[in-house]
């Protein structure tokens, strides 16, 4: 009955903060908070751009003026077109990896010397509060500034208390790097 009266008080109080921002995740509030980060560990139910540039690009590059779509990465280039670095996305190489409620896409981004600037993960169907076990403990962070080669290679722990999402972040990781 305890458990009941603490649920419904919860529901009582997010409410508001709810309808104010539309049921959706906004970034702006600490219901959302696995969203905020430097480098847009975001978790957006809907795909967004910026000046036709994907939001996550935009985030992990705030300079980038342009991006031009190749084989294996996006490109990401400033206003005077320098190379910024590369935005590299899970899928199809991670098609049916899954977390705990499916897949977890990931933009691996790196910089121009080909190092992992950032981890973003994707719109997903995971609970945010295990992505948020995921996102504080650092899991995101585990591979920033390693070269390509010795990342994949890296041995990551899974996150207790959300085991199943952090391993297919991981194993999602590992397939996104797999052709580079």
């Amino acid at each position: 009955m305890k458990k009941l009266f603490l649920i419904a008080i919860l529901s009582l109080a997010l409410a508001p903060a709810m309808a104010q921002h539309g049921g959706h995740n906004c970034g702006n509030c600490p219901h959302h908070k696995q969203q905020q980060g430097a480098c847009c560990n975001a978790q957006n139910k809907q795909a967004k751009t910026v000046n036709g540039m994907a939001a996550e690009i935009v985030k992990a590059f705030p300079e980038a003026k342009s991006v031009k779509k190749e084989t294996k990465w996006t490109v990401v280039y400033d206003a005077a077109k320098k190379v910024l670095g590369y935005a590299v996305y899970s899928k199809p190489a991670s098609d049916g990896i899954k977390g705990f409620n499916g897949e977890t896409p990931l933009m691996v981004a790196l910089d121009a010397s080909q190092k992992i600037k950032c981890v973003v993960l994707l719109p997903n169907n995971e609970s945010p509060e295990y992505l948020q076990r995921v996102v504080d403990a650092g899991l995101l962070k585990s591979w920033d500034g390693m070269k390509v080669k010795k990342a994949r290679k890296k041995k990551v722990d899974t996150v207790s208390g959300a085991t199943f999402s952090s391993q297919g972040i991981i194993q999602t990781l590992q397939a996104a790097l797999k052709n580079l």
